[in-house]
């Protein structure tokens, strides 16, 4: 190519990468009761049909340079959790953190649709941080009524029936749910711990999106010595449980709202080797 040709070619094929490059996403602060002390930032990549990569970074305010080093916690250094802004579908991924402090997965996407992405994790060791991102797959995806249909107490999944104590919060104070799983009409058995715990249990308040994760415990006395701690405090009281030990099928669920509203709980367990996905609408008051 001589110097004239590359000369003119050069800027259209910057400008025509420029124009590919996907924008950024600026991240909404989401962890209920937290301190924003650090911003998030996102950027998806299509990658054909529903597929698009997922990179995600955090950054201290006065810094572009993202963070690099993250806490581990229930064995993964961030967690994400995506659903459909009609709170219909809900997936909980783990991208991976490169050396540059950005954490990237390839993702398929179920069906074109408006989502809420919120990312987890605890940056420098610092304050927990969940940011949220809303973003659509697929051109025209249409805005949907959210689906907060009374669930009561009991919900069926797959094989097994779970049971909670109560389907209503306080607000402002600290709830003990007993959960309960059962198969068939005898407690499950077969249950097994899904990333280090007997399960993972994610509230999000329908009017501001709020983010509240917490993850049950077996029952025990250590039940009533949690009462009145900080959910920070609780996870570093949860000891990590191997995937080939037995969960209970009887666990307690501390869990603190600080928001009224109504809110949908999705109750992640494993049964056997397969993941289940509990979803409640409870009342906070």
């Amino acid at each position: 190519m001589n110097k004239f040709r590359a000369s003119v070619l050069l800027p259209f094929l910057l400008s025509s990468v420029a124009l590919c490059a996907s924008p950024e996403l600026p991240g909404h602060f989401a962890y209920q009761g937290g301190k924003e002390i650090t911003e998030g930032h996102m950027r998806l990549t299509p990658l054909g049909g529903n597929k698009q990569r997922i990179d995600i970074w955090m950054t201290s305010p006065a810094s572009a340079a993202p963070i690099r080093e993250y806490a581990v916690e229930m064995t993964k250094k961030l967690h994400v959790v995506i659903v459909t802004t009609d709170f219909k579908t809900f997936l909980h991924i783990h991208p991976v953190l490169g050396a540059d402090g950005h954490f990237r997965i390839d993702q398929q996407f179920p069906a074109p649709d408006k989502y809420y992405l919120y990312a987890d994790g605890e940056p420098n060791d610092g304050d927990h941080q969940v940011f949220r991102f809303d973003f659509s797959i697929g051109a025209g995806a249409p805005s949907k009524q959210r689906d907060l249909m009374p669930t009561g107490r009991e919900v069926n999944v797959g094989p097994y029936t779970v049971d909670l104590s109560k389907a209503k919060l306080t607000a402002g104070g600290m709830d003990m749910i007993q959960v309960q799983i059962l198969k068939g009409d005898d407690p499950a058995r077969d249950l097994h711990p899904y990333l280090g715990v007997p399960a993972h249990a994610v509230f999000l308040n329908s009017a501001d999106l709020s983010y509240v994760h917490v993850h049950p415990t077996p029952m025990s006395g250590m039940n009533m010595n949690m009462m009145g701690m900080s959910p920070s405090a609780m996870r570093s009281m949860t000891a990590e449980m191997p995937d080939s030990a037995n969960s209970p099928p009887e666990m307690m669920l501390h869990v603190s709202v600080r928001e009224p509203g109504t809110y949908k709980l999705w109750l992640q367990f494993r049964g056997g080797d397969q993941l289940y996905i509990a979803p409640f609408v409870l009342t906070a008051n």
